[in-house]
């Protein structure tokens, strides 16, 4: 779903078939070893964490460790969003992103972007044109990008808890730019993700750290995560070599108490899931108050996502009880709520104070405690 508060031909679907076949067998050499890193202090975080914050560590007036203390830990966006390629040794803005997160006592999701898309495209995530890398060097620098990405931070910290997620909702950046059906650009991303995984694995990157966005249907019908299987069978387990897919992650904006989006999507979606579906993260989700910080970064045009403060509040209730039922089944593994200070979207007001959003998540973290 692409939202104005984010701070940030026919010919290619057949590329992007071919790829898939060639690249099943493909590896990687594991990336070099950067340069040490300076230790974190003991975590906050535990592995009975599970709640989090967009701009957890870096957007707010209060202490990074706000929210962390009350058990909210996942962190993910601003300095945690890279071009693939880049790493702690090399990007002095993602080194310090890290640092802070992790001495915050936080869990790190970085989300990992192509630096560059097919002409008349671009990587960068503020740009209006994004599209997926689709031919074989295109593909070939993401994969080679992403694995340098993460195995360098893997590395500097090693036995810590960070995840990964390839791309930030690739279904909208089919190529060319809005002429794509969902089914054509999943056949595309599943092009970059089979080399992926099979990079990913031959480094010693555990898929389970590996979160691919999943999402229910798309607005021509199809089903991405199906498509995705479709594209390349070897993504579910015992169909081949370069899977399987081993975590999700998703983005189910809505209202509760529905099925078709919101939490109650994400049951759907699991089970279209062949493999990874005990291993999911909600990475994004929230609610937009129009009556906070003047609404800023809301879309009056999305009801089932935008209200007053008093109606957001309720829903990210309601949202939160839903998703504790599966924290508790045991596959949802991480629930992060968007965003800590943006706009009508805030938990956290420009004066410090809690917003009616903020009160219901720390007032549920500390109900729940590990959950």
């Amino acid at each position: 779903m692409n939202r104005a508060r984010r701070r940030r031909g026919a010919a290619l679907a057949a590329v992007a078939g071919a790829l898939v076949a060639v690249a099943c067998g493909a590896g990687h050499p594991a990336p070099p070893s950067p340069k040490p890193s300076p230790p974190v202090r003991a975590f906050a975080a535990t592995s009975g964490s599970w709640l989090g914050l967009a701009y957890n560590s870096s957007g707010g007036v209060g202490t990074a460790e706000r929210f962390a203390l009350e058990g909210i830990a996942y962190d993910r966006s601003g300095p945690l969003e890279v071009k693939a390629g880049l790493t702690p040794a090399t990007s002095p803005e993602l080194a310090r992103g890290l640092r802070l997160s992790l001495r915050a006592g936080m869990i790190p999701d970085i989300e990992v972007d192509p630096g560059e898309g097919p002409t008349g495209c671009t990587g960068d995530p503020n740009a209006s044109t994004l599209c997926l890398p689709v031919d074989a060097g295109g593909i070939r620098a993401y994969v080679d990008g992403f694995v340098a990405t993460a195995g360098a931070i893997r590395q500097a910290y090693p036995g810590v808890r960070i995840v990964f997620e390839p791309m930030n909702e690739p279904w909208d950046w089919g190529s060319p730019p809005g002429l794509q059906s969902g089914r054509a650009s999943a056949r595309e991303y599943a092009a970059v993700l089979v080399p992926l995984l099979t990079a990913a694995r031959t480094a010693g990157i555990p898929l389970a750290d590996i979160y691919v966005p999943g999402a229910a249907s798309m607005q021509d019908g199809s089903q991405w995560i199906s498509d995705l299987y479709a594209a390349a069978p070897c993504l579910a387990p015992g169909s081949g070599t370069c899977g399987p897919i081993d975590g999700w992650n998703l983005h189910p904006y809505g209202l509760p108490g529905q099925t078709t989006e919101g939490i109650g999507s994400v049951p759907g979606q699991r089970a279209l899931m062949r493999s990874g579906a005990d291993n999911i993260i909600i990475s994004e989700m929230g609610f937009c108050a129009d009556d906070i910080a003047g609404g800023a970064d809301c879309d009056e045009n999305r009801s089932d996502i935008t209200g007053t403060a008093a109606q957001t509040a309720r829903w990210l209730s309601q949202t939160l009880t839903a998703a504790l039922d599966m924290r508790r089944a045991g596959w949802l593994k991480g629930l992060l709520v968007w965003d800590r200070s943006g706009g009508g979207w805030a938990m956290e007001a420009e004066d410090g104070r809690l917003t009616p959003q903020g009160r219901v998540l720390v007032r549920f973290a500390r109900s729940v405690g590990g959950g």
